[in-house]
């Protein structure tokens, strides 16, 4: 397979890991086929593999925050069935790790817009940049419960790109063929 197939396959993993049932599963395997996709299209520029592996590590430690953020919140929750003033610490700690989790999606994103936005400046796709926009803006519209929407939007944005990289690489060699034989 070659890089652009693992661009699609993975920004489509990455569209359909707000499926609660398969969302670890598939964030792992879109991050994993992008990661291979932008590494074999980095050759140019190390930069857009290193901006994508910066922004997936802070994607998976934000999620796995969350995970276990969750699992301790419910523990607490029925330890605290015990206590004469459970909704304080409760609330405090709430509120603590989803501003933690809400930041480093920010920043996550906005490290996935670098990437996405110097591949779309390589091959002239403005696709790719638009997507990466969505996704910060996805990531910071994630607070008022929209933000999974305009994300989703992004990564299908980013597919779309891959989809159209080949022909934008195919339509400049044909330019310069023209160039070519008109001299």
């Amino acid at each position: 397979m070659n890089a652009k197939i693992y661009g699609i396959l993975g920004s489509a993993f990455l569209c359909m890991s707000f499926i609660p049932a398969v969302s670890i599963l598939f964030t792992i395997l879109g991050l994993i086929f992008l990661g291979i996709s932008l590494n074999l299209y980095s050759k140019e520029n190390e930069k857009i593999f290193n901006y994508f592996l910066i922004a997936s590590i802070l994607a998976f430690v934000s999620s796995m925050l969350f995970y276990f953020k969750l699992v301790a919140v419910i523990t607490s929750m029925i330890l605290s069935l015990l206590s004469s003033n459970p909704i304080i610490p409760i609330t405090l700690s709430i509120i603590i790790y989803f501003s933690v989790y809400y930041v480093l999606q920010i920043i996550s994103a906005v490290y996935f817009k670098k990437s996405f936005y110097l591949l779309g400046e390589l091959f002239n796709n403005k696709l790719l940049k638009t997507g990466g926009l969505f996704l910060v803006a996805g990531a910071v519209l994630n607070i008022f419960f929209i933000g999974l929407i305009v994300w989703t939007l992004g990564w299908l944005l980013i597919m779309l790109g891959f989809f159209t990289i080949e022909e934008i690489i195919d339509a400049e060699i044909i330019e310069d063929v023209k160039l070519i034989e008109k001299d």
